[in-house]
């Protein structure tokens, strides 16, 4: 099979550090084509890992019929646009999270999906983690048995005023930023619960416009119930991601792995006896996602989270917000 064009769209710091080096070495993919507003910008990438064709105009990249796949990786204002425009154009496209800034602009994209034949994936890196896929796999054997709490948590540390605090461009802050991870996370690993209520608290410490603090809680209709915290600013000695499942048998944690089940028995995977940084996890954790994303325009693999998925999530984050806002929990009806 030959390799597939791919286009990246933006050339910033999330293409250039994760996504381009990781397409660069597949044997089964040819970086084709690359657009960024600034075109002296893009030209300079493209020199840098060879590609052949250079834009700043996103509708004539789109033109070009030797392109099979777009990747997305640029600020969050422009994937509704750019998404709709790629999936119209009869491009396979991987979107960066977040899906978009709010629930409607990720309703138009899943309605642009609806209508095409191309496959359309949304970048929730965290899901290909290799602990995480460990901890979905103790729930859905049932080693921990029914799950009546999670509790997630993921702290970093950010300074400078970038485009993630502008919300115009952002659609939010950490909430959006961060908790966007934690939920779908903990929403992929339990198989979707129906969700019956939402509440979140949020902070502003070192930001103006946006939070740097979230904590958050989700109630569902099978009675079990979740607690996220996410900061830009909790001080702590490291960026930390730690997920937590409790079930009536046991429990399950990730960074690092372990399953404790009710008979005392302890299981740490032998692939944790040698200790993996963040950044370790994080950069193998984007190599799986896109590898997935080029297995399943191959026809290989089904997509693994959908736009559908993520149109959920975004529901829950908007609702979210209002409930920060109103100071009071919001039902879904």
């Amino acid at each position: 099979m030959n390799p597939v064009k791919i286009g990246l769209v933006g050339a910033g710091e999330i293409a250039q550090n994760f996504h381009l080096p990781i397409y660069h070495k597949l044997q089964n993919v040819e970086l084709y084509a690359i657009y960024d507003r600034n075109k002296t910008k893009a030209q300079l990438v493209a020199d840098k890992f060879n590609i052949p064709y250079v834009y700043n105009n996103i509708d004539e990249m789109l033109k070009n019929k030797e392109l099979e796949a777009v990747d997305i990786c640029t600020s969050t204002d422009v994937h509704t646009e750019f998404a709709v425009a790629s999936i119209s154009s009869g491009k396979h496209t991987l979107i960066e999270k977040p899906i978009a800034r709010n629930y409607n602009e990720a309703l138009a994209i899943l309605e642009a999906e609806k209508k095409s034949n191309v496959k359309v994936m949304v970048g929730t890196n965290q899901r290909f983690r290799y602990d995480a896929k460990m901890l979905k796999s103790f729930v859905q054997n049932g080693e921990i048995g029914d799950i009546f709490y999670v509790q997630g948590s993921w702290l970093q540390q950010k300074r400078g005023a970038e485009w993630r605090q502008q919300i115009e461009k952002s659609g939010g802050g950490v909430l959006i930023d961060l908790g966007i991870s934690l939920i779908d996370s903990l929403m992929w690993i339990c198989d979707f619960p129906a969700v019956k209520s939402v509440s979140a608290t949020t902070f502003k410490h070192l930001t103006k416009k946006v939070e740097d603090v979230c904590i958050a809680n989700i109630k569902f209709v099978n009675g079990s119930i979740a607690t996220m915290e996410m900061s830009w600013s909790l001080f702590s000695s490291r960026n930390t991601f730690a997920f937590d499942v409790y079930g009536n048998k046991g429990s399950a944690k990730i960074n690092p792995v372990r399953l404790y089940k009710i008979d005392g028995d302890v299981y740490q995977p032998v692939t944790n006896n040698v200790t993996h940084t963040n950044m370790e996890i994080f950069r193998k954790s984007f190599e799986s996602e896109i590898k997935h994303f080029i297995g399943a325009v191959q026809g290989y693999v089904p997509i693994i989270s959908t736009v559908s998925e993520a149109v959920t999530i975004m529901q829950l984050i908007d609702l979210m917000y209002k409930s920060a806002k109103k100071g009071k929990e919001i039902n879904l009806d």
